[in-house]
């Protein structure tokens, strides 16, 4: 299966009615703010590159916008996702991540009923959303931080439960969406140490799809220089023009 093939399927499973393309391909994606609320970036990035979605994307959790993220920068970007764990000898563990075994790993941790339960107290939880993570960005930091929001995700029980209760729901909640907070562990190539670290795959996908967006402004950049085009021409080509083009401009 391809990756755009498996990335289809992904999206199709995940958003009804959605035919997923790469980013940086549309002139219109240079309206995307990276450095906007992270939420608000990934949200307008699964809306432009899903087309045709039925759903909204901030009601999506979490874990599927970030394997949708991901495939849309494994699709935008011809070099594979890469993690370099550095050990204190001076090498470095790489570590090669793809889309469809990201998936395959939280299909495995995937539970119908997220139920958690401490002494005679328990509550019934949900997956934790985009949305979510916009009004947790939004809160100040303190020690009721954890419990304001799991609190958030208590669709049945007491959300004034005990501390133990947060403990294991926090615990819970890490086991059955893994990507969120991945840990990747591996051996350092020249003495063998164990190396681990935990990894953002979120940052990952938008600091691709960043570098991304710059290669196509660098492409608007030198057909406005080379024939004086205005940007809604350029934006009125199709990609694969606009790429040959700017490739012939730059070897004038």
């Amino acid at each position: 299966m391809t990756a755009i093939d498996f990335m289809t399927s992904l999206a199709s499973r995940s958003v009804a009615g959605a035919r997923v393309r790469p980013y940086g391909v549309d002139v219109a994606d240079l309206e995307i703010d990276f450095d906007a609320p992270r939420p608000s970036v990934v949200t307008r990035v699964l809306a432009a590159c899903l087309r045709g979605a039925d759903d909204d994307m901030w009601s999506l959790p979490v874990q599927t916008r970030i394997l949708l993220l991901l495939g849309i920068s494994e699709l935008s970007v011809a070099t594979p996702v890469e993690v370099h764990l550095a050990c204190a000898c001076g090498e470095t563990a790489v570590i090669e991540l793809s889309t469809a075994e990201l998936a395959s790993f939280a299909a495995e941790h995937h539970r119908d009923e997220l139920v958690v339960s401490a002494g005679e107290t328990s509550a019934r939880l949900r997956l934790p959303t985009g949305r979510d993570q916009l009004r947790w960005a939004q809160l100040a930091s303190s020690n009721d931080v954890v419990r304001d929001v799991i609190s958030d995700l208590v669709v049945e029980g007491d959300r004034s439960a005990p501390d133990a209760l947060w403990v294991a729901a926090d615990k819970l909640l890490s086991d059955a969406d893994p990507l969120v907070e991945l840990e990747l562990g591996s051996a350092c190539p020249a003495c063998g140490t164990a190396l681990v670290r935990q990894v953002d795959l979120e940052r990952i996908a938008l600091t691709r799809l960043r570098n991304a967006r710059r290669a196509l402004l660098e492409q608007v950049h030198v057909l406005a220089s080379t024939y004086h085009w205005t940007e809604p021409t350029i934006a009125a080509l199709p990609a694969w023009r606009r790429v040959e083009y700017a490739t012939v401009a730059r070897q004038r």
